[in-house]
C-alpha cells in the first residue's frame, strides 16, 4: 500500500509499567478477526491483554478467537456496539485502554507512538493518529485515502478519561461521537499524531456501507442531543444545581 505519512518513525521506549488493554468488539467477523488479532500482536511495544467481546455472532468467529492463545473471549447476547464495548471496558485491567474493530488493523508502531505521546504530556487524556482507508474487494486491497482519525480504533485512552466521560452510548450507531462530545464537555484534551496508526477496511459488510441512512440519522440525532445538553447547561442560572 502507499504509505502517506510516516509509518515507522524512531520513538522513545515507553515507561515499562504501562498496562495496555485492547478491546475488540466482534459480530460475525470470521473473515477478518484473525487479521485484527495478528495486528495487535505485531505491536513493537506489546500489549498486556486482548479482550474480544462477541456480540452474539452466528458465524465461526468465536471459535477462531477461542483457539487463539492469550486472548480472552467474552460472549454475550446481541445488543449492539455500545454495550459490547462497555462490557470489555468493565473487565479490562489496563491503565491505558485501546479498541480495534473486528475488521480493521493496527500498524506495528501504534502503541509505541501513542504511549510516548501520553508520557510527553501528562495532561493528555487520549491520543489519536491518522487512519488509512482501503477498499477490500476480496480479490485485492486498494488504498482510498489517508486522513486524521479521531475514532475509537485510532485512539489510546487513559482509563481516567473513560471514567470521566462515561460509558459509551447504547442503541446508537455513533456511540463514539456521542462519547467524544461528552469528553469535550468535560474538558478532556487530546492530540492527533501525524503518523498512520491503523487501517480502516471498507468492504461490502461494513455497517456504514449497508446502513447509510441509519448512520446519517444517528449522526444528526447525536449532534442534536449534544446541542440540547449544552443549551440546558447554559440556560441554568449560576445558583442552580
Amino acid at each position: 500500500m502507499d504509505a502517506g505519512p510516516t509509518e515507522n518513525p524512531q520513538v522513545a521506549a515507553p515507561a515499562p509499567t504501562r498496562i495496555v488493554s485492547v478491546i475488540v468488539p466482534m459480530y460475525n467477523a470470521a473473515r477478518f478477526i484473525g487479521q485484527a488479532i495478528a495486528s495487535i500482536r505485531s505491536q513493537t511495544v506489546p500489549v498486556a491483554e486482548i479482550i474480544v467481546v462477541d456480540d452474539g455472532s452466528t458465524d465461526e468467529g468465536p471459535g477462531i478467537v477461542a483457539a487463539a492463545a492469550g486472548v480472552t473471549l467474552v460472549r454475550k447476547p446481541h445488543s449492539g456496539i455500545g454495550d459490547t464495548v462497555n462490557a470489555g471496558v468493565a473487565i479490562a485491567r489496563g491503565d491505558l485502554i485501546a479498541f480495534l474493530d473486528n475488521d480493521d488493523r493496527w500498524l506495528p508502531e501504534k502503541t509505541a507512538l501513542q504511549i510516548a505521546a501520553l508520557d510527553r504530556d501528562p495532561g493528555l487524556a487520549m491520543v489519536f493518529g491518522h487512519g488509512r482507508r482501503f477498499l477490500d474487494t476480496g480479490a485485492e486491497e486498494r488504498v482510498l485515502d489517508v486522513r486524521p482519525a479521531v475514532s475509537r480504533c485510532s485512539g489510546l485512552f487513559r482509563r481516567e478519561a473513560l471514567a470521566t466521560a462515561g460509558r459509551f452510548g447504547t442503541g446508537e450507531a455513533h456511540e463514539f461521537m456521542a462519547w467524544m462530545l461528552a469528553a469535550g464537555e468535560a474538558g478532556l484534551r487530546y492530540e492527533i499524531l501525524p503518523e498512520i496508526v491503523f487501517d480502516r477496511r471498507i468492504h461490502d459488510a461494513n455497517y456504514g456501507v449497508a446502513h447509510k441512512d441509519d448512520q446519517r440519522r444517528a449522526y444528526f440525532h447525536t449532534l442534536k442531543a449534544a446541542l440540547d445538553r449544552r443549551r440546558r447547561s447554559t440556560a441554568r442560572s449560576p445558583g442552580e444545581s
